[in-house]
């Protein structure tokens, strides 16, 4: 088994410092910018090249996240950051955007990139997929796969694999969660989240937090992971303190390199540095059910406060030093850490006039390493007799060897960017998904594509095109697929796909593909490649204004529908309302009700309380196709609604605008 890679979560200096020197292999952290823990303290352009150097000069890899979705006039800025990060020698970009991605391998081609787990990679086609056309090295699995899954795609797959193994669990899907941007404006695809899923949701006459998940923690499954085919461990805690970040690292270093799952002492420990009631592996073990909730308690607090020390020294990295001396030439000096050795020149030796130099009196600045992370272990001076050099010499040649041992040897690229525009806009059309084919009224051919589940198909003729489920996995696809070949059978045409590990199965066999708004599409790049994979249009994210909608003329805007704000894999209805129940509503802190329905899998999606109503605002609109969402809605009020579509009508009810 090849050494695998425990990677540890930086949010500033002193978590790096912990992580590091509690046996971190690699780290993660984001700049001030376009990551998506846009709360923590984060790092600056200013000094992450001191953190690269202080991780390579201890054998560990730094890997910064640039996991947001980004709009069109971020691009260029984004390129001047990659371009400095990639001088700095950054090992490895953190990617969610798929645009942003193909940007980066098109400027720097060899900087390696690691698809985000925002980037909804959750079966083998998906991995595979990004690996083969953006150059993805290593693909973040989704944190609902179970053992097998993880095992499945690992070992399969082109790129290798990094999974979640501690730390705090999102209640969506990643990538797929709109519930901070529904419900206060702070989008969790742009680094904003505001956690609205650890808030307490009423359920009938009943209060609790249905959405709160309890930390996970594989630390139980050592041996297993170990032996999953995955590359890296990754300990989730960006906005946590070095005191978190150290002690829970130091623990994951000493199980790994032991192989051996934590005792119930080191779990106490861990639970201390921090948890929300204990620990949940549901997904890993899949047994997913209500013991995975849990809030962060006063108790879990109190316990934190015995543990929570920062004193991680680090320890210095010790270096030997060559040095020559000699009368007439230049001065040299060698300075070599493990099987690195750089050897750099100076100043030419002159004779002493007066008080020749001796030894020591060399060696006294040779040595003087200051704020670097060397100390000298051994020294060894060579030089004549009667000789003479500047001080200033001796320093500058040792800072000379200093910025040599850390050169990369990379230059970041000249460049003018401006980005463009999509090619030519498709057709206008208007679409519309449909729960089931019994909410769908008289009057839809006002669609020119009515969409229904896949798995609701039944075989309704005002039905031409089927809705992939937002999640498949791997030991899903043999039933998916079958299901597929029956729509096609039936004469379906179109297919409104939701992932990236969907594409190139329903491609095959023949469906006319469109990407659903699941895709992320901020910038025409992402929406280039995905046009590129053999997609007709696509429907553009909900969250973009209307100014930013102008570079998508004819793909399609949400026109009408409340939006799902949460994909769920842990059921919320099974716990909620039972599960003979099929839906059901909670309401939040403002009494606005959230339509939770089950979906194909025994997954959820929870609604957004209002509709986006634009029905008096279609002008502002115009020149884009329209898409239609209709989740809780009877076939009378979709009747209704399209109606109202067809004369511009306005509403007195509730509503969300495109603005």
């Amino acid at each position: 088994m090849s050494k695998i890679e425990i990677l540890a979560p930086c949010g500033d200096m002193e978590a790096l410092y912990s992580a590091v020197s509690s046996g971190a292999d690699a780290v993660y952290f984001g700049l001030d910018i376009f990551n998506a823990r846009i709360r923590a303290k984060n790092f600056t352009l200013e000094n992450v090249g001191e953190a690269v150097r202080l991780c390579h000069a201890h054998g560990t890899k730094s890997y910064v996240t640039l996991n947001t979705q980004l709009y069109n006039r971020e691009l260029a800025t984004m390129l001047e950051y990659v371009g400095k990060l990639y001088e700095s020698g950054v090992d490895a970009l953190i990617v969610a955007d798929f645009g942003v991605a193909s940007l980066i391998k098109e400027y720097y081609p060899d900087f390696e990139i690691h698809a985000s787990t925002q980037a909804s990679v959750h079966n083998l086609n998906g991995a595979d997929l990004l690996a083969t056309t953006l150059g993805y090295s290593r693909v973040v699995l989704a944190r609902e796969l179970d053992k097998e899954g993880i095992e499945y795609i690992s070992k399969n797959a082109v790129p290798e694999t990094e999974i979640f193994v501690h730390g705090a669990h999102c209640m969506s899907v990643s990538g797929q969660c709109l519930a901070s941007f529904c419900m206060g404006g702070r989008s969790g695809n742009r680094g904003e989240c505001a956690q609205p899923c650890r808030l307490p949701y009423s359920i009938g006459k009943e209060k609790g937090y249905p959405l709160s998940l309890k930390d996970m923690s594989l630390s139980t499954h050592i041996p297993e992971i170990l032996n999953s085919g995955a590359a890296s461990l990754k300990i989730e805690g960006r906005m946590k303190n070095g005191a978190y970040v150290g002690g829970t690292v130091g623990i994951w270093r000493r199980l790994v390199d032991q192989n051996r799952s934590a005792t119930k002492a080191e779990l106490s420990t861990l639970g201390a540095l921090f948890s929300r009631g204990g620990f949940t592996d549901g997904y890993f073990t899949n047994r997913i059910d209500k013991s995975m909730l849990g809030v962060r308690s006063d108790e879990d607090k109190e316990a934190s406060k015995g543990v929570a020390t920062t004193d991680f020294e680090l320890e210095r990295v010790k270096i030997s030093l060559e040095a020559e001396f000699f009368l007439g030439k230049a001065s040299k000096l060698t300075l070599k850490h493990r099987s690195k050795c750089v050897t750099v020149y100076g100043d030419i030796v002159e004779k002493a006039v007066n008080a020749p130099m001796s030894k020591s009196d060399i060696e006294k600045n040779l040595v003087k390493f200051g704020s670097t992370p060397f100390v000298v272990e051994n020294i060894s001076i060579e030089m004549d007799e009667g000789i003479i050099i500047r001080n200033s010499s001796i320093n500058a040649l040792r800072r000379q060897a200093v910025e040599e041992f850390f050169n990369t040897g990379r230059k970041a690229r000249e460049i003018s960017f401006v980005p463009k525009k999509a090619d030519t806009p498709p057709a206008k059309i208007k679409t519309a998904v449909f729960n089931n084919e019994g909410q769908i009224p008289s009057n839809s051919s006002y669609f020119d594509i009515c969409f229904v589940p896949l798995d609701r198909y039944t075989g309704n003729k005002a039905v031409n095109g089927i809705y992939l489920m937002p999640v498949v996995l791997d030991k899903e696809w043999a039933e998916v697929e079958a299901m597929l070949n029956s729509a096609k059978k039936n004469g379906v045409k179109y297919a409104l796909v939701s992932n990236i590990g969907q594409v190139q199965r329903v491609k095959a066999l023949g469906f006319e593909i469109m990407a659903d708004y699941r895709f992320n599409v901020f910038n025409t790049y992402t929406l280039e490649y995905l046009l590129s994979l053999g997609f007709e249009r696509a429907v553009i994210s909900p969250e973009l204004s209307l100014a930013q909608l102008r570079d998508f003329y004819g793909h399609s805007v949400i026109a009408y529908g409340k939006l799902p704000v949460m994909t769920t894999h842990k059921c919320v209805i099974k716990d909620t309302f039972g599960c003979d129940k099929c839906k059901g509503y909670i309401k939040d802190r403002q009494g606005a009700q959230l339509f939770v329905e089950g979906i194909y899998g025994h997954r959820n999606i929870i609604y957004n309380s209002v509709p986006i109503y634009m029905a008096d605002k279609l002008a502002d609109i115009a020149p884009y196709s329209h898409h239609f969402i209709f989740s809780d809605e009877t076939q009378a009020k979709a009747y209704e609604v399209i109606e109202a579509y067809k004369k511009g009508l306005p509403t007195n009810l509730g509503m969300k605008r495109i603005k």
